[in-house]
């Protein structure tokens, strides 16, 4: 089976919540439509995919210690799909997510 890349966009998401960067996250139903991503046990975010246009390749430094204007990358993945997340819709008044699958 060949290895599928996928770039999670969270983009619309931290425009209207903090996600601190080493919060827990647990990613879920990626073989569906709507995958689920829950940060830190709190915060639950629906995915849908998306397509990308053209050729989308994911790079990765080459080295720690190179100076900006030498820094060398090296092509990781050619990604076919993008993973949008939003924010689950909430459940109840007081501010709790649905925890159902989808």
């Amino acid at each position: 089976m060949e290895d599928e890349h996928v770039m999670i966009d969270l983009d619309d998401v931290s425009r209207h919540i903090d996600i601190p960067a080493d919060a827990p996250y647990t990613l879920s139903g990626l073989d569906t439509l709507n995958p689920v991503l829950t940060i830190d046990g709190k915060m639950k975010l629906v995915g849908e995919y998306i397509a990308t246009i053209g050729t989308c390749l994911a790079f990765s430094d080459k080295g720690d210690n190179q100076t900006p204007q030498k820094k060398t990358v090296e092509p990781v993945a050619k990604l076919h799909k993008i993973l949008k997340f939003r924010l689950a819709p909430l459940d109840n008044e007081d501010g709790v997510t649905k925890t159902t699958n989808l």
